[in-house]
């Protein structure tokens, strides 16, 4: 990602978990509808989730959030 935007803030662990948990319910609600939509209807599952996120960038963008939070409470809890 040669020109990936990077994004740097500092929050008390509790706000982290908390916002980790609403983008975390943002995007299984957003899976779930994309999941059953006739236009992914008859992608192989083993593919479906892969494919949804090629073509939804905030979708994508949640699950990097996500994974991002989860390293850095992950870090603050080792400390």
């Amino acid at each position: 990602m040669g020109n990936a935007v990077i994004v740097t803030t500092q929050m008390p662990p509790d706000q982290a978990r908390a916002l980790r948990a609403a983008v975390r319910a943002q995007y299984l609600m957003s899976l779930n509808e994309h999941w059953y939509a006739d236009e992914y209807r008859f992608v192989p599952a083993d593919v479906r989730h892969e494919l949804i996120l090629e073509r939804s960038p905030v979708m994508a963008a949640q699950k990097s959030l996500m994974a991002a939070l989860s390293l850095s409470l992950k870090a603050v809890k080792q400390s």
